[in-house]
């Protein structure tokens, strides 16, 4: 009799593990508060590495060995990297150059369609209103650099606030050694933390490792080739419309769209802007609306689907939800993460739900000592409406 309640598990026999999950959760939060500068290369690190990773297994079955694969991987890599910058920078530095000459006369001609616009509509704004505006023109018009600054500053706080000079120069130094190491012990690393889980629970969490890194590799691999092809549209159709720095501008577009919706809105700001520069006309800023609008619906409607399919599986509100919450709480480095992190913890759900569902507070008839009481609740029942009666 002792035996068989002693093998039974108390309803709430898993709220143990809540300290633990908490006190884990704390010490990744610090790690991200703390330890950003370390951390934002060892992300990239791990991308990479999963991105890679295939590359180094076909080099090891071709006879190589693992130390020689990862080589022969990170040399082609470096190879590859080096041609497409060197085929883009002098095209880059030209049209850049070429911008910038252009660029006092392209303020002026805004300047000059603003203030044509704000004096058409003299009438119908307040007197205050119109002043205001006037004055911002006239400031404008009389010094320039006071919204460029503006605009350079916010670029600074907001979408590179997150890597300085500092971060960038470790991130280069250290990436490389990261990606070597992990592609070469990844295995070895998986290993370790198998051998530390209990046998009794090694099988479960082995399927739950396998999980994980299943959701991570897609994603990870689903979002680079993503933005390749979604660079090679954008700078396409950027092209065509003789926007400059068409190349860098999709470039940066389709390797920001790793972020969701931020590439596109980054894209289309730059597009516009140089292409204004460039003396564009309304016609040539709606074509650059709709490359953008149409690259937009192609990438969530036919990439995402087929090519990152039913990895994450994971609502749109959700989606939203993970970014606005990420975003105000780590920022930059919060948007990058929010949708690998929203994928593993909705594996962690899935295994929690199954638990509970096997689980004795789940799968029995009825809770302790409630037939008893159900029993006697009825002959009182019974004698209560007899005495009414």
């Amino acid at each position: 009799m002792k035996s068989s309640l002693s093998n039974q598990k108390a309803p709430l026999w898993w709220a143990r593990w809540v300290p633990a999950a908490l006190l884990i959760t704390g010490l990744i939060v610090l790690t991200i508060l703390i330890g950003s500068t370390v951390l934002v290369p060892l992300l990239l690190s791990f991308a990479l590495a999963f991105m890679l990773e295939p590359v180094a297994d076909r080099f090891e079955r071709r006879g190589h060995s693992r130390n020689a694969a990862v080589l022969l991987t990170l040399l082609v890599t470096i190879i590859a990297a080096l041609l497409v910058f060197g085929l883009l920078l002098p095209s880059i530095y030209h049209q850049f150059g070429e911008s910038v000459e252009k660029l006092p006369l392209a303020l002026r001609a805004a300047s000059a369609r603003v203030q044509a616009l704000l004096d058409y509509a003299h009438g119908q704004l307040s007197p205050q209103l119109y002043a205001r505006l006037q004055a911002a023109i006239t400031d404008f018009q009389n010094d320039p650099s006071a919204i460029t600054s503006r605009i350079g500053a916010w670029l600074a706080r907001g979408l590179f606030g997150l890597v300085s000079f500092g971060s960038a120069a470790l991130g280069l130094l250290i990436v490389p050694f990261f990606v070597y190491y992990l592609l070469l012990d990844m295995d070895n690393l998986r290993r370790i933390v198998e051998e530390h889980i209990p046998e009794r629970h090694r099988g479960t969490g082995v399927r739950l490792f396998n999980e994980i890194g299943e959701v991570l590799r897609g994603y990870v691999r689903g979002r680079f080739l993503i933005a390749l092809i979604m660079a090679a549209i954008y700078a396409t159709g950027l092209l065509i419309l003789g926007v400059p720095l068409w190349a860098a501008i999709g470039l940066i577009a389709g390797i920001i769209g790793i972020i969701p919706y931020i590439g596109v809105a980054t894209g289309f700001l730059l597009a516009v802007a140089f292409a204004v520069f460039d003396g564009a006309g309304i016609v040539r800023l709606t074509g650059i609306l709709g490359i953008f609008a149409l690259a937009q619906l192609f990438e969530d409607y036919v990439l995402t689907p087929r090519i990152i399919g039913n990895k994450l599986e994971v609502h749109p509100m959700l989606v939203f939800l993970a970014l606005i919450i990420a975003g105000d709480l780590f920022g930059l480095l919060g948007l990058v993460l929010a949708i690998p992190v929203l994928g593993v913890l909705k594996v962690f759900l899935r295994f929690i739900d199954e638990l509970y569902l096997r689980s004795d507070f789940y799968t029995a008839s009825s809770l302790a000592g409630s037939s008893g009481e159900a029993t006697e609740a009825k002959p009182a029942a019974a004698a209560t409406l007899e005495d009414a009666t």
